[in-house]
């Protein structure tokens, strides 16, 4: 185990990490809501506000993870403050510096950790906002910026505490001494402080916590007034998030984000009516606070007139950029009765309304609410399902239409919920995406799936390729040509038994890698094809550079190419590419003869769908295999 190394400039942050005052204080609620978003917004079990003392780390506030502290010596964060960027382990066992760490080979058997520095007023790193996790996983781009924008909410709630210290002592000391209350230079300092403590520097908004005050203040006033009159007019907060601003920071650079931000804020500004209240909540967020609205209808008006003021054209060197905004909003007291419930809700609507693919505007729900509860209850049950063999794999035949033998099968993976029976893939696939689960999920189904491949070679069932789909995560964020070797070597099984099956996003988001990693996995004998083409971007010089070997059409377009000329001639084009291409075509999703009869007319090679068989379970599936042999031989 490597022991952190201590900073050049220990002795000045361990003095800045006293001077907060937040070593061995009480839990806070504000510390507490972050934690809790990030475990949420990240999908991680545990989050923790890591502030490193001399010989430990001490945690502020923390989200499923019961210590209060541990020795600095083991800590993941002695190594994150090392430096200025953040620090992310995939996977501990396989890091030299962590692998046998007793964090990693106990309790808690941490394996991915990602942490983000925390900075004091004086800019020393006194510790992280960490993620970690019991699974390796990765982090995207767009989750490490998630995790950087919660902990710059951390040091804003450390530096807001200390310059509410040195307001404070600031504020006393002219009171105690009338001699000094003249001097214009401290006075100017207090008022400074106290515009610091309320106001986002950059816009000259109001902060978070003043908006917070501002709106239970409001709130406050407003209840009297609702008992005396219940037509009394709404209140509404609205959260407002600049969509992919990440990208126009990457093109214009942090200052002209910074311009862009400061030209939102005041197009929002110029719509203000009295009573109005706008504030800069985090990098890319602003918070409104709108009172007197008589109904839903007149918030929606206000908030479209808002959004437009927001979208806008922006250039930059390599063309104008769309900047638009994405609107998520909450009414006392109908969707809250506090400033918090109001701020979080609002909050969740946004983050639907940019999920919906942004632009949009999405007011809060219970049926939102329950939607997000169900999807957050799932995940952490589909964190057990593995070990509690709930996860259960079936597979679907694929029918060659020139010779009618089984060309291979397709491997699908079930789950088999105790309470709610059978959780479509549709609703489990994307949260076992965006939570990591993918990774060992995706691991178990290679080996499970290369394991019955074995079975039914011994048994002397018909020789057919099985096919198993690789999520991004899986072949980007992990070795998988090593672990797909291993898997084959370990089964005895000759290389051409497994086909994988790459989704058309994931060869475009990468192309280089994508294609360096196919082309190892050809080496090894591995057939790749392309899954649900068409749904994607590719073009055909784009799929010449890539080493595949089939195209698998998209079920949308097989679903009317009977009844649809468009759909048709999209299926004809995508065969026809193919075969210039010397690639196979499989058709997925094909239920009835019509769709049959007009694939088999276009050239396509091979068929999947229930116009053949369902997915099966493994011994269903071995009588089929074996039923359907015995048909064609007897035909041939």
């Amino acid at each position: 185990m490597q022991t952190p190394a201590l900073p050049i400039d220990e002795a000045r942050r361990l003095a800045a990490l006293h001077a907060t005052h937040l070593l061995g204080s009480p839990p806070e609620d504000a510390f507490d809501r972050i934690t809790r978003m990030a475990t949420r917004l990240l999908k991680v079990p545990i989050a923790l506000v890591s502030l490193v003392d001399k010989d430990i780390q001490w945690f502020k506030s923390r989200c499923g993870f019961a210590p209060a502290q541990s020795s600095r010596d083991v800590s993941f964060c002695g190594h994150a403050i090392l430096d200025h960027e953040p620090l992310v382990v995939p996977d501990a066992l396989l890091d030299a510096r962590f692998h046998d760490n007793p964090l990693v080979t106990g309790d808690p058997h941490i394996r991915f950790y990602a942490g983000v520095q925390l900075y004091s007023i004086d800019r020393m790193a006194i510790g992280t906002l960490c993620v970690l996790d019991r699974v390796p996983r990765t982090l995207a781009a767009d989750e490490l910026d998630i995790l950087r924008d919660l902990a710059r909410m951390v040091e804003g709630l450390i530096q807001h505490r200390q310059l509410a210290d040195a307001a404070q002592s600031l504020h006393a000391h002219l009171h105690a001494d009338p001699s000094v209350e003249a001097d214009p230079e401290l006075s100017a300092a207090a008022g400074q402080v106290e515009f610091l403590l309320n106001h986002d520097v950059l816009t000259g908004l109001a902060n978070r916590q003043a908006l917070v005050r501002s709106v239970q203040q409001h709130l406050g006033a407003s209840i009297p007034q609702a008992d005396e009159d219940t037509q009394q007019a709404s209140t509404l907060v609205a959260s407002i998030n600049i969509d992919k601003f990440k990208r126009l920071n990457e093109l214009l650079g942090h200052h002209g984000g910074d311009k862009a931000l400061v030209t939102v804020t005041r197009s929002l500004q110029a719509l203000l009516r009295p009573g109005d209240m706008l504030a800069r909540a985090g990098n890319d967020e602003f918070v409104l606070l709108l009172p007197g609205l008589s109904d839903d209808s007149a918030a929606r008006d206000r908030l479209r007139q808002l959004m437009q003021a927001v979208n806008h054209e922006y250039m930059t060197p390599g063309g104008p950029i769309p900047l638009t905004c994405s609107i998520g909003y909450a009414i006392f007291p109908e969707d809250g009765d506090s400033a918090d419930l109001l701020l979080n809700n609002a909050a969740m609507a946004m983050r639907r309304a940019k999920a919906q693919g942004g632009g949009q505007i999405q007011r809060f729900s219970e049926e939102l609410k329950q939607a997000v509860n169900r999807k957050l209850t799932l995940e952490s049950q589909l964190r057990r399902a593995l070990d509690q063999d709930e996860l259960f794999l079936v597979y679907q035949p694929k029918i060659d239409l020139r010779s009618g033998r089984a060309a291979g099968i397709e491997v699908l993976l079930r789950w088999h919920h105790p309470e709610h029976g059978t959780v479509s893939p549709v609703e489990f696939i994307p949260i076992a995406e965006e939570s990591g689960l993918i990774l060992p999920i995706g691991e178990w189904v290679l080996k499970s799936a290369i394991a019955q491949s074995r079975a039914w070679h011994a048994d002397g069932v018909p020789d057919v390729s099985i096919a198993v789909n690789l999520s991004a995560r899986q072949f980007l964020g992990t070795d998988i040509v090593d672990t797909v070797d291993q898997a084959m070597r370990g089964a005895g099984l000759p290389p051409g038994v497994l086909e994988l099956e790459l989704t058309e996003s994931i060869s475009i988001d990468d192309p280089e890698r994508s294609a360096a990693l196919m082309r190892r996995l050809r080496e090894l004998g591995i057939t790749l094809s392309i899954d649900d083409f068409g749904t994607g971007y590719s073009s055909l010089s784009y799929l010449k550079r890539l080493p595949v070997d089939k195209l698998k059409i998209d079920r949308s377009f097989v679903l009317d190419m009977h009844q649809s000329g468009e759909s048709l001639a999209m299926v004809k084009a995508i065969i026809a590419m193919a075969h210039s291409l010397r690639l196979e075509v499989i058709a997925e999703g094909v239920e009835n003869t019509a769709q049959l009869d007009a694939l088999r007319a276009a050239g396509c090679d091979h068929i999947q769908g229930y116009v053949f068989s369902k997915p099966l379970p493994a011994a269903e599936c071995e009588a089929y295999l074996r039923q359907h042999a015995s048909r064609v031989a007897a035909a041939g």
